[in-house]
């Protein structure tokens, strides 16, 4: 995985794209939109972006474009979990 840019170091919005979505592709277990914006902001102290509206939307937007391509599945109301097979993460 490519080395994602966190706390002030994110300065442009590709940067806080792969944030959110590194956020999102980490996740153990089931999570809401909340949760990844939460965990978002956690990486973003320092940055312009902090407590942005940006960010709230970009989360929900990564995560209905995953879902789209069937990358997430929906657990619950509100509620996804990664649909994607990591083999080299089982392997081990």
């Amino acid at each position: 995985m490519c080395n994602v840019k966190e706390g002030k170091d994110v300065k442009t919005k590709g940067d806080l794209q792969n944030l959110v979505t590194s956020v999102i592709l980490r996740q153990t277990s089931e999570f809401t939109v909340d949760d990844i914006y939460n965990g978002t902001l956690a990486r973003l102290v320092g940055s312009d972006f902090y407590d942005s509206l940006e960010v709230k939307q970009r989360c929900e937007d990564t995560i209905s474009t995953l879902f789209i391509i069937e990358c997430l599945e929906v657990v619950g109301r509100g509620k996804y979990k990664l649909h994607m097979s990591f083999p080299s993460v089982q392997n081990f």
